[in-house]
């Protein structure tokens, strides 16, 4: 069999059993998953999953790889496009996200109640970083850009850019709290709309950009989130 196609052959089999692994993370939770589960799972033995995998580390390791580059796919066309303005990347990195988000509701809400669990915690943090790695490069070129537009007038791309992510962490946890709640407050989209605003204001003004620059059509996002007909 000539190299490329068992290449080939390697790499389908490998995202074949990430794909079973991440099914038996979202309904068992990473920690109570066990290797035995996989095999169960896809009927093979044991000597044939260590031929992709050799430990629960390396598909822990696997399936974050796999996440950053679906991540990926959908954020790095917008933060590298040549034709737009910086702020234009800015509004449509956070407004793609929040679309892909709303588009799958149901999906993602169901998501959002496993992957906060206690027994993600590890394979939840292990991804952020990883996206943090990834991604905050690419938000400091932006911010770069701005700088040479004059519509961003911060001293600290690099570091602002860490924290931007590092925000966005904080502002995704209090989200989740507010749309996973048994009981939602009569007053939850006020609140979401606090907690959204006063991350935007916050990211404005660390990058001088002009008031409400970055903050668009995310109310009807917001209210869509809270709408029980969505």
């Amino acid at each position: 069999m000539p190299r490329v196609v068992k290449e080939e052959n390697f790499a389908a089999k490998r995202k074949e059993i990430l794909d079973v692994v991440r099914k038996l993370v979202y309904t068992k939770g990473y920690e109570a998953m066990s290797i035995q589960d996989i095999l169960d799972e896809m009927k093979i033995s044991k000597g044939a999953f260590y031929h992709y995998f050799d430990s629960k580390q390396s598909l822990l390791d696997g399936l974050v790889e796999k996440m950053l580059e679906e991540s990926d796919q959908v954020m790095s066309p917008i933060l590298e496009a040549a034709d737009l303005s910086a702020l234009e990347k800015m509004k449509q990195y956070f407004d793609t996200g929040s679309r892909w988000k709303i588009d799958q509701k149901p999906f993602i809400l169901n998501l959002m109640r496993i992957w906060y669990d206690d027994s993600n915690s590890l394979i939840r943090h292990k991804h952020e970083a990883a996206f943090m790695k990834h991604f905050s490069p690419k938000l400091a070129k932006i911010i770069h850009q701005g700088i040479d537009e004059g519509v961003f007038s911060t001293r600290y791309p690099e570091q602002f850019a860490d924290t931007m992510l590092g925000l966005s962490r904080g502002l995704e946890g209090n989200i989740v709290g507010l749309l996973l709640a048994d009981h939602p407050p009569p007053d939850a989209l006020e609140k979401l709309e606090l907690v959204v605003g006063s991350y935007y204001e916050s990211l404005e003004r660390i990058l001088g950009a002009p008031a409400g620059s970055l903050w668009t059509g995310t109310m009807d996002i917001l209210r869509e989130w809270i709408s029980p007909s969505s």
